[in-house]
Parts: C-alpha cells; sequence; structure tokens
C-alpha cells in the first residue's frame, strides 16, 4: 500500500510538453493537505556521455533562454513515443554533434525533481564515438569541444556545468569509472 494516498487532481495548466495539477492527498496519519502543485511531464528525456578512443569527453556548447545562461553539456533531449531511451540518446547525439557510438551503456535513470515533478532522466555513457555528419541541431548547439577527463574535473569544480542532467551524468560516469 502506498503511504500517500492520492484524492483528486485537478488540471491547472496542459500541453502536448508540460502540465500543472493540483493534487490533494491523505498522508499516513490522517492529515489531507490540499493544492499540492505537480508539475507534469509529458515525456522522459535521455542524455548521452559521448567517450572518444583516447577517453576524451565530447560537450556541447549550449545557450538556454530559461537562465539566460550559456556552457558546456552533454548531449540531451526528450524520448519520443515509440522510441526506447537508447534509440533517443543515439538520436540526441547524432542530432547535437554529428556523432554516432558504436555501443551505449545506461548508467540509470533518476527524478531530478521528485518534491515537485515527475520528470525522469536515463543516463548513457557511449563509446566508439566518431564524427560522421554536421551538427544538425543548429539553433540550441553553438558548438561542440572534446575535453580531457582533468579538464572536465576543472570545469565542474569551478562550477562551469551549470546543467544538472549535465552534472549527474558526468559526476556518474566518474563515479562508476566509466570516464
Amino acid at each position: 500500500m502506498k503511504p500517500w494516498h492520492v484524492l483528486a487532481r485537478r488540471t491547472v495548466y496542459d500541453s502536448d510538453w508540460i502540465g500543472l495539477q493540483h493534487v490533494d492527498i491523505r498522508l499516513p496519519d490522517g492529515k489531507i493537505i490540499r493544492d499540492i502543485h505537480l508539475v507534469d511531464y509529458k515525456h522522459p528525456a535521455c542524455a548521452v556521455v559521448p567517450i572518444g578512443a583516447d577517453g576524451s569527453i565530447l560537450l556541447i556548447d549550449h545557450y538556454r533562454f530559461q537562465t539566460d545562461t550559456r556552457g558546456w553539456e552533454i548531449p540531451a533531449g526528450k524520448i519520443d513515443a515509440g522510441e526506447t531511451a537508447e534509440q533517443a540518446g543515439a538520436r540526441e547525439l547524432m542530432e547535437e554533434t554529428g556523432h554516432r557510438a558504436e555501443t551505449f551503456k545506461q548508467l540509470g535513470r533518476y527524478h531530478p525533481s521528485n518534491g515537485s515533478s515527475n520528470q525522469t532522466f536515463h543516463v548513457f555513457v557511449a563509446r566508439g564515438v566518431t564524427r560522421v555528419g554536421a551538427i544538425q541541431d543548429t539553433n540550441e548547439v553553438i558548438g561542440l569541444r572534446w575535453f580531457t577527463l582533468n579538464e572536465v574535473r576543472d570545469l565542474i569544480a569551478r562550477n562551469g556545468i551549470l546543467d544538472g542532467l549535465s552534472l549527474t551524468g558526468l559526476l556518474w560516469a566518474i563515479a562508476l569509472n566509466e570516464i
């Protein structure tokens, strides 16, 4: 039995990408809380840590209008209907970098803001990464660059990577000795 019981859901806003609900719940002690905000993400997302033959890591230079920031990130995006997380990762790697990978290994999945949303991220390490074409998504990607592990560690230490999905993916790969 679930310790928190959902009593009611009311849609405040809904689109193909995201929704907002007010949720009423009953806690294990019987107390009822009304109008908890739930951000409902319609699609999970995936991210790929691309590793070169020499152990270097491919990052993209990305501008985010939401935070008015520009920074280095790993390729990432939503998982389309009918795609597996790995297929989406391969597609995003190609679209955002013009590279393909021989293998993908899933590091795991997680909920980055489970106190307020149902968002799910899947993270992969890609190996055997080679360039096969140009960057396809030129609206999102400003450029790309290969980094050594020490350069990535330095970026992280200097707070030079602000994207949470990228930080999680890179730190996960480092912690599991995948880089």
